[in-house]
């Protein structure tokens, strides 16, 4: 398999996994801010706006990425290169499914 379909391979399993992460990390924000609201009557305030699950969730798909991009002996930059390929695709997918259900 030559290294543009190996990088290609990468990418599309990237821009996959991107829309799946950024549907579940909105959740979790949401479900944080509902929580930080609540808490505001009750407490001084000191949640984190962003979970740290989600945090680890991206770093686990950005280290994830690398891990496959390895498997399929890509370099690093041909493996960066494929990072950044999936996650505009992947971009592209979600913000494409966000704006079919607005159309619902």
């Amino acid at each position: 398999m030559g290294a543009f379909l190996r990088t290609l391979l990468s990418a599309a399993l990237t821009a996959l996994a991107l829309p799946f992460y950024l549907r579940w990390a909105g959740d979790q924000a949401e479900a944080q801010i509902d929580k930080m609201q609540r808490a505001v009557h009750f407490t001084p305030g000191a949640e984190a706006p962003v979970p740290a699950e989600v945090a680890a969730g991206a770093l686990g798909l950005c280290v994830g990425h690398f891990v496959v991009a390895r498997a399929l002996r890509l370099g690093w930059p041909a493996a960066f290169c494929s990072l950044l390929l999936g996650v505009a695709i992947g971009l592209f997918v979600f913000i494409y499914q966000m704006l079919g259900e607005e159309e619902l």
